[in-house]
């Protein structure tokens, strides 16, 4: 027996020599696609240890992550359209609740759902380029404003019962205003030139809208094929461990993207309305960022409310556009707060401020604009797993009860 072990064991170590030499030798050949079906075929069998198992689930997850990365560009598309199958569900099964097919229901839903976002967004395109390129044209007359603006604040006695040397604070202002103007001014250039040469990105969104109607149509019409075959995927013993995390994600998720982006519809045709009818300029464009700045909360709104505050003084009737816009925004946010999100979205997503603000700022610095899309309902995730480590016994609680989900533990 010894002798077998012994024999065994020199075949091992030749083999992996044997191994590692050819490796050596093809290495230039070598792909990340070729080394994961090497190691796939060497950990599968061993899948029985629990760390040979979790090895080879890891190995997977990073090969995913790569295709991913490699494929973005070709699955763009595939991934807006599923995005778009999932946001709409909830219609689909409204439809099929009333016995209509589900080949006609998905039609329906792709002509008037889709086919009404794509047309929108082709109507007010023009509109909204044009109120961003006059807000653009309002960046060299700050300084002359903030100058005025300056000297009415530096002219009450309070400033000089402190004895301030008021003209080096004014121009010491105005220099780090004409900075920043400045940095503006090249982003705004480096902008339209990137822009001028990614003609070829914007030939492929073009194809990529042409083909969003069809493909959200089939995956409309295979969502529930789709749904089964992960759920029956999630039933394998392998994965059985992790169906109630994927069920707790499905459900943040489910509750803030689709909640959201609800709650962002309304108050963008709020704010547009209002502010077109009060008249402030460029009413359009501060609607929409009044209503998106739902879905970074404190950063979105006080931005909004900064950009909107600069056009109105620079407008004809100030005082009472001022006095109207603040109405329209104080009786938004009450809505918001204590009608909307509660009923719409729910409280699994609600987070500490603290916590709020860390997760934008971090998720930002390491994945950029679409960390920042995904902090807050990612962060309520792993809070929701924190806490169900934390406090094993309230998580049936937690989980019947959406509205102490969100809510943050002392």
């Amino acid at each position: 027996m010894r002798q077998t072990a012994g024999t065994s064991a020199l075949i091992a170590a030749v083999t992996a020599a044997g191994a590692l030499f050819l490796v050596f030798e093809i290495r230039t050949a070598l792909s990340p696609f070729l080394i994961y079906a090497v190691l796939a075929f060497l950990l599968h069998p061993l899948r029985t240890n629990p760390m040979i198992d979790r090895l080879f689930w890891g190995v997977t997850i990073l090969f995913g992550a790569w295709v991913f990365s490699e494929l973005s560009g070709l699955l763009t598309p595939f991934l807006i359209a599923l995005v778009l199958a999932y946001l709409f569900e909830p219609l689909m099964n409204a439809l099929l609740a009333r016995k209509i097919p589900r080949v006609l229901s998905a039609l329906l839903i792709t002509f008037f759902g889709v086919g009404g976002i794509v047309l929108v967004g082709v109507l007010l395109t023009p509109e909204i380029t044009r109120q961003i390129a006059a807000i653009g044209a309002l960046i060299p007359l700050l300084p002359d404003y903030f100058e005025r603006f300056l000297s009415w604040i530096f002219s009450f006695d309070v400033f000089s019962w402190l004895s301030l040397d008021v003209e080096s604070v004014k121009l010491r202002v105005l220099t780090a205003l004409n900075e920043q103007l400045n940095n503006i001014g090249v982003l705004v250039t480096n902008f339209t030139q990137t822009l001028w040469k990614s003609i070829p990105k914007v030939i492929t969104t073009i194809t990529t809208i042409i083909l969003l109607p069809f493909l959200t149509f089939w995956f409309l019409n295979d969502f529930n094929r789709f749904s089964d075959t992960v759920s029956r995927i999630l039933d394998k013993k392998p994965a059985s461990g992790v169906r109630k995390y994927i069920t707790m994600a499905g459900g943040i998720f489910n509750q803030y993207i689709r909640g959201q982006l609800i709650v962002m519809l309304i108050e963008m045709t709020l704010y547009s309305t209002i502010f077109s009818i009060i008249g402030i300029n460029y009413s359009l464009l501060l609607g929409l960022l009044s209503g998106a700045a739902l879905w970074l909360p404190y950063i979105g709104i006080s931005t909004a409310i900064a950009l909107t505050s600069l056009v109105i003084s620079l407008g004809s009737n100030p005082a009472e556009q001022f006095l109207w816009a603040g109405l329209t925004y104080l009786s938004i946010q009450v809505l918001e707060v204590f009608f909307m999100v509660p009923k719409i979205v729910g409280g699994k997503v609600q987070l500490n401020p603290i916590i709020l603000f860390l997760s934008i700022f971090s998720f930002g610095y390491f994945f950029g604009i679409a960390g920042i899309l995904i902090s807050i309902p990612v962060s309520a995730f792993l809070i929701a797993l924190v806490r169900e480590q934390l406090y094993p016994e309230n998580a049936s609680i937690i989980e019947q009860s959406p509205a102490s989900a969100g809510r943050s533990r002392p």
